[in-house]
């Protein structure tokens, strides 16, 4: 009795695991984005993609970890931001974790939602501006000897539309600013190139 008891039990949790894994990706009220980030999450179990823009939503995949490239250097992983909503953001085309089946509803695309504050971007455009439209006030210039495009560290994304982000940043040297940056891009390594989209 007490074997077949835990073997429904286990059965039990095998079928509830399966169905947190077959969860549908929510994206009611969601913005739609077009740009890119990475993971800047210290988890050495990598990122959990949720099925819905909240941290008890179900966790449908991961994304890879991290890699150390020497001391406070760290390569995370790129994708595509498609999306965004209350501080959440979905992406797609993230590496998975090695130890991590997706679900097979949303393995084409690797979609799934991640907290902004574990995502980074690089900005690539000077004007740092109060809203994402290309007439909004400038908040800031990222140009000149202290701040260049890629001389802000970006500490959290906090929503997209189009090719904008809504970001906190903080120039060398400066204090955190909250505001909207057109097309920026994933290079961690190297500087953006800003040539090619006119924002």
């Amino acid at each position: 009795m007490a074997m077949r008891l835990l073997a429904m039990t286990l059965g039990l949790g095998f079928v509830m695991a399966q169905a947190a894994m077959a969860a549908p990706i929510d994206t009611a009220g969601a913005s739609q984005c077009a740009t890119r980030g990475y993971s800047i999450d210290p988890d050495p179990g990598g990122t959990s993609l949720h099925s819905a823009p909240r941290a008890d939503a179900p966790v449908i995949g991961r994304l890879a970890p991290r890699t150390r490239l020497g001391p406070d250097m760290h390569e995370g992983v790129e994708f595509e931001i498609v999306g965004s909503k209350d501080g959440w953001l979905l992406i797609r085309d993230g590496q998975p974790a090695t130890d991590f089946t997706l679900d097979p509803a949303n393995a084409a695309d690797g979609r799934g939602w991640v907290s902004g504050r574990l995502v980074g971007t690089a900005l690539s455009r000077p004007p740092f501006r109060a809203a994402p439209r290309r007439d909004a006030p400038v908040l800031a210039e990222m140009q000149g000897p202290q701040w260049g495009p890629d001389s802000a560290l970006v500490s959290a994304v906090h929503a997209c539309q189009g090719k904008y982000v809504e970001v906190t940043a903080t120039p060398h040297g400066g204090k955190p600013i909250r505001g909207w940056s057109w097309a920026p891009c994933s290079n961690q390594l190297t500087t953006c190139d800003p040539s090619g989209t006119a924002e």
